[in-house]
Parts: C-alpha cells; sequence; structure tokens
C-alpha cells in the first residue's frame, strides 16, 4: 500500500507519545532502488571496517541484488505480521537511490535507501517531524515518504521540518580523534540530527550527542517543541554513537532494555528497571556495512507487553520473556545489512495514549 493510498484514520491521524503505547498505525520502509552510500569523511567515526571499504569503493552503486530482494522479503513479512495483528501499515514510494545530485558546493552521485523511516522522521504527539541529516547522500531520503507526509498533513497532522542544511565542510571540521576515539565527527556549524538519537517518554524526550547529532540541533529542536516538551540529552559510553536506539530502549514505563557497555547510569531513570541485553548471536560473517550486531536491541513495542524480536536472537528472546514480555519472532538479519533493525525500518504513526511524564 503505497503513502498516498493510505485509509482515512480515527482522529487524531497522527498521535505517538511513546515507544510503548499499543500501536495503530505504522510505516514500514522498503530497500529497494538502495545505494551504498557516497563516501564523506565523517563516516569514519561509525562505520565498521567493511562499510569503510564498500563506501569508498562502491558509494551510489546498487546494493546486492539477492541480499537486498532477501531484506525487502524481510520487511514485507514485518509488514505482513504488523497487519495480521490488526495494525495499519502504510509503505513509501519507490525511488531510485541511484541518481547522482548537487549542492553548490559538492555533489554526491547517489542517495541511500527508503529502509530505515527512523532515522529521518520522528512522531511527537501530532506532528512528524523532519531531521536534518549531516549525511550528504541522504540529502533527498525523505522523497520516499513525502506523499505519505503531506498525506497526513492534509489529514490534520502536523508537519515540522527542520532547516535544510548547508553541509559544507564546516559542518565536519569536528574535534574527533581517530587514535583515542575522543570528540565528534561534526562541528557546531549548523543545526544537524538524526531522529534515531531521539525516544520518547510521552512528554519527556532523550537524545544522545552524536556523530550525525550535534548541540545546535538538539537546541533547534528543544525550541521547535517548545516547553510542552523536556528534551533531556543523556551520557552514552560510545564513541562510535549513530543512533540511540541500539543503547537505549523504553519498552514499558518503568522499564529499560540497555546495551551493558554503553549505558551510563542516570538519574532520570533511578525508578526504572534495568535489564541489560543479552550479546547478541549474528555471526561474525555475516555482512555488516552501517552497524554492529547489537542491532539485536532494536526491538519494536506493539505494546506495554508486545515486542517485535528478530527470530534468530535466542537469547533475547528469553530474557526479554522472562521478563514478562511477549515476544513476536520476524527474520530479520538481511535488513540487518543495510543499517537496521525493527526500531529503524518503522515510523509508529499512531499509538494509543495521550503523553504523560515518566521520567525524574
Amino acid at each position: 500500500m503505497h503513502a498516498h493510498d493510505a485509509k482515512p484514520a480515527t482522529t487524531p491521524v497522527v498521535s505517538s507519545f511513546t515507544e510503548w503505547d499499543p500501536l495503530e498505525e505504522v510505516v514500514v520502509g522498503r530497500l529497494a532502488g538502495g545505494v551504498f552510500p557516497a563516501w564523506q569523511d565523517s563516516m569514519l567515526a561509525t562505520m565498521p571496517e567493511e562499510g569503510v571499504r564498500a563506501f569508498q569503493e562502491s558509494g551510489g552503486m546498487p546494493f546486492p541484488a539477492d541480499h537486498l530482494a532477501a531484506a525487502d522479503a524481510e520487511l514485507d513479512g514485518l509488514a505482513a505480521t504488523l497487519e495480521a495483528r490488526g495494525i495499519n501499515v502504510v509503505r513509501p514510494d519507490d525511488v531510485d537511490y541511484g541518481r547522482g545530485f548537487a549542492a553548490p558546493q559538492w555533489q554526491s552521485p547517489g542517495g541511500m535507501s527508503g529502509g530505515m523511516p527512523r532515522d529521518l522522521l520522528i512522531v511527537v504527539g501530532d506532528t512528524i517531524v523532519e531531521a536534518p541529516m549531516s549525511w550528504r547522500c541522504r540529502t533527498h531520503e525523505v522523497d520516499a515518504f513525502r506523499g505519505l507526509i503531506k498525506s497526513y498533513f492534509r489529514r490534520g497532522a502536523g508537519w515540522l521540518a527542520a532547516p535544510r542544511p548547508q553541509l559544507t565542510d564546516e559542518l565536519f571540521d569536528g574535534d574527533f580523534d581517530a587514535e583515542t576515539e575522543q570528540g565528534y565527527a561534526i562541528s557546531e556549524f549548523e543545526p544537524v540530527f538524526d531522529a534515531a538519537d531521539f525516544m520518547r517518554f510521552g512528554h519527556d524526550i532523550i537524545v544522545q550527542r552524536s556523530h550525525v547529532t550535534n548541540e545546535f540541533g538538539i537546541n533547534w529542536m528543544r525550541r521547535a517543541l517548545g516547553p510542552e516538551f523536556r528534551i533531556h540529552e543523556v551520557p552514552v559510553d560510545d564513541p562510535h554513537a549513530m543512533h540511540i536506539d541500539a543503547s537505549i530502549v523504553p519498552l514499558a514505563p518503568g522499564k529499560l532494555l540497555v546495551h551493558p557497555e554503553r549505558y551510563i547510569p542516570h538519574p532520570l531513570f533511578k525508578d526504572w528497571e534495568i535489564l541489560e541485553a543479552p550479546k547478541p548471536v549474528l555471526p561474525s560473517t555475516w555482512p555488516m556495512y552501517f552497524c554492529s550486531p547489537w542491532l539485536s536491541m532494536n526491538v519494536l513495542s506493539l505494546d506495554e507487553r508486545t515486542v517485535v524480536v528478530e527470530r534468530q536472537e535466542q537469547p533475547m528472546i528469553e530474557a526479554l520473556t522472562a521478563w514478562g514480555f511477549d515476544c513476536v519472532p520476524v527474520d530479520f538479519r538481511h535488513v540487518y545489512t543495510f543499517g537496521g533493525s525493527f526500531h529503524c525500518a518503522t515510523l509508529d504513526v499512531r499509538r494509543q495514549g495521550s503523553g504523560g511524564r515518566y521520567l525524574g
């Protein structure tokens, strides 16, 4: 189902305040037409060696066809699983990301893919927020989702797009030191952030500073949302920080899944139960261009008791089951290769619930 065919929904058409309230409507991404990102030096701080090599050699070239087809089949399987549970699923438009484009001071041989809507969009209350991403190749990635955003806007949703960044060399003049792994790859030249560095807890939102999200971007988001929402910056022990949703993942009020090495105890969560995620079981030989195997943490909550988990991550399934959750196993390893798992590959457009305060 394409964005412009989205079914009329109950009022409000867009409403999502948390990561765990009962899910009613969701966008599931598509990888078809995806290409390797074009290399830029700021990627060095976050990418595994396999990705660095692939981006430098193959930027703008199509992803491997067989693996891409298998990943898209897994995305279709996720969509079917959600629909079988009565959740309305919408899909982005198909886009050819192999077309090059240019700005006055730089050019890119192509884009990336439409597979990870959570990277570039976040729903805060009744508003869809469009992120100003710092990877040049992702400048037009939102085009695959523009049809659905316009459709939601016409039906009453809010639409907030951050200022379009120039992405000139000044932005990438950060203080990251590759030897010590200290500092950040981007400067404070202009506001940039990826939406996946934010995590929603009702009217409280946490965010991490990362190699794609700067203080300027966090402050823009804080002012744009206004005093109704409190944005809390939290430290994460991750020298390769890019997206918080494989480090800190709230599953229900008072229950927080965390990375055993990256999570730093914080007063905001003093009354929360903390579960350290078990070690992922992805084979070391599995191709991973973008991320670490800790995408096993990147789960999707359907409600306060139900979580979608990668089918072969048995330690994770056992840990969550013991913690009182019902796990929905779905095959997703091929999607892992292209930079995300269930949380990354979805955008929860509508959940039940109206916000509230859960932190501090």
